[in-house]
């Protein structure tokens, strides 16, 4: 009798705990469907977010390139508003919210072109934004590195940006430079690129894997002559993070540097060509030769001539307070000795000759204002630069730091050769989060950097547009950037190096030759931008709030 209550006690046990295990078993299962119910909900509102800020952004982008440059008025007129007009019609056909932020930034909405807007969709209770700026600035400020021409990257560079190419890119693992005048090669790594680079290529990829005499990328005489036999055709290499490669979809603008010379010599002496009453003027005037351009509206500006450069920045201070344009003769003062110059939003300084610029104490030299040097620009030392500077020479940038001032850059494009040279030499102390130059650096013609004994860390970006003659001891016209990776000194005799020894991904904090793009340039720079005739969208990336 007791065995039978034993049994029956331990068949109901059993049951209870299949019981159990049964309904735990269909919980987990309700709350997986659930949870899958919700992360499907979750990701195809994502999707939709983000597939209705991206339509938003390529209809606006159809429309912008569409319009004729005519008055900053004109363009608001073009685009309406959240109210009404064309942004009205996109906030309604794809659910977004279009917040016009132009006045935020600072801009001068009657003045300039430039527009931001920042375009968001709800995502559950997120946000997906991505802002967009609309300006009539030339392409080169889009990208990080780039020419029109070829591009060769030498060495184990860091790009963090995108890279563009107007016709061919080579790319090795060797650095070439030049001690006491004679001609070197070393091996290194690969140039190394952030995940979101993209390098736009018109023309074709070759990669030359240097093997130490097996494979050799360069012939070394009396210049660095490419050996093509050990360069691969159609083929890219990058240590650890290399950048997609695409075609460029949108036109380029260029900069047509003669024009946009005279239009900011024009527009110092009070000359705006968007204004009607003054047209015919502009038109004039602009289609003259410089030099007798210059020579009519002289008479615009207020002209200072100092004999003794301890009497320049008195001469200055007096020019600045009569709100007109700056002429200054440099011819007995090409050394400008000053502190700082900080000019009035509309003023331009003039320099009628070569400039050199140089922090005469400890602190740097503080430059705010816009310049057009008409010979050519030397900067050494310490210099703070809230500008944007066109020289219509060449310009040297050796043994300096160049920094931001008000949180701002200098843009800087030289019509003759761009050298960087000298920048930190042999410093071995390396910093992703600190630039040595800030700025945007452009030539109208070739340019060859070393950052083989120097470390350059440009925050901006650098272009050179090219020409078809070849850079000295070249046999390549374009953009050349030779550097090494790793530490490097003089040894008296020669240069020595040092391979970093840590993970391929950690090595390219350790690159003497960095570049991080910088987009804040087409809202901190305006009436100085060089002037083209054509509209463009820049989109920032994706952002999830």
């Amino acid at each position: 009798m007791n065995e039978k209550g034993y049994s029956l006690v331990l068949v109901m046990l059993t049951v209870t705990v299949f019981f159990i295990i049964g309904v735990t078993i269909l919980s987990v299962s309700i709350y997986q469907a659930k949870f899958t119910q919700v992360r499907v909900e979750d990701v195809t509102s994502l999707h939709d977010a983000v597939k209705n800020v991206e339509e938003t952004v390529a209809e606006l982008k159809a429309k912008v390139e569409q319009l004729t440059l005519s008055t900053p008025t004109q363009l608001d007129l073009d685009l309406g508003n959240a109210q009404a007009g064309f942004l009205s019609e996109l906030i309604k056909r794809h659910s977004v919210t279009i917040e016009d932020i132009t006045d935020a930034k600072g801009i001068v909405r009657n003045k300039l072109f430039t527009r931001v807007f920042r375009i968001s969709a709800p995502y559950g209770n997120k946000t997906v934004t991505r802002e967009v700026i609309i300006t009539n600035a030339p392409s080169f400020l889009k990208y990080a590195l780039g020419s029109r021409e070829n591009v060769t990257l030498n060495g184990g560079a860091y790009i963090d940006g995108n890279i563009y190419t107007g016709k061919d890119i080579y790319v090795t693992n060797v650095t070439n430079y030049i001690y006491n005048s004679t001609l070197y090669s070393v091996k290194t790594t690969f140039p190394t690129t952030s995940e979101k680079s993209i390098l736009f290529v018109e023309g074709n990829r070759y990669a030359c894997d240097h093997g130490n005499g097996a494979r050799s990328c360069y012939t070394i005489s009396t210049a660095f002559t490419k050996n093509m036999n050990d360069f691969t055709a159609h083929s890219l290499s990058f240590q650890y993070q290399g950048p997609s490669v695409q075609k460029e979809q949108d036109d380029f603008i260029d900069v047509n540097f003669d024009l946009t010379l005279k239009d900011k010599l024009l527009s110092a002496a009070g000359i705006d060509g968007f204004d009607p009453s003054k047209q015919a003027q502009y038109q004039t005037l602009i289609s003259l030769p410089l030099s007798e351009l210059v020579e009519q509206i002289k008479s615009s500006f207020v002209t200072v001539v100092v004999n003794d450069p301890s009497d320049l920045p008195t001469a200055l201070e007096s020019a600045i307070a009569s709100g007109k344009s700056i002429f200054l003769d440099t011819s007995t003062v090409p050394y400008v000795d000053i502190t700082s110059l900080t000019l009035n939003d509309e003023q331009w300084l003039i320099v009628n000759g070569d400039l050199t610029l140089e922090n005469a104490g400890s602190s740097p030299l503080q430059m705010k204002g816009n310049m057009i040097v008409l010979g050519n620009l030397t900067i050494t030392g310490q210099v703070a630069f809230d500008s944007t500077v066109y020289v219509n020479g060449n310009t040297s940038i050796y043994n300096t730091t160049i920094s931001g001032l008000n949180g701002k850059e200098v843009v800087l494009l030289t019509k003759g050769e761009l050298e960087i040279a000298r920048v930190n030499e042999f410093t071995n102390n390396f910093s992703f989060t600190t630039p040595n130059l800030k700025g945007f650096f452009y030539t109208d013609s070739n340019a060859m950097i070393y950052a083989v004994g120097s470390y350059i860390n440009i925050e901006g970006g650098l272009f050179a547009r090219g020409n078809s003659s070849m850079i000295p001891y070249t046999d390549e016209n374009g953009l050349i950037v030779n550097t090494y990776r790793g530490e490097t000194n003089d040894n008296g005799t020669n240069l020595s190096f040092q391979t970093p020894i840590s993970s391929e991904e950690e090595q390219k904090q350790y690159a003497r030759f960095v570049v991080k793009h910088n987009k804040d340039v087409f809202i901190n720079r305006g009436l100085g931008l060089p002037l083209v005739k054509q509209l463009a969208v820049i989109v920032d990336e994706i952002r999830v709030q």
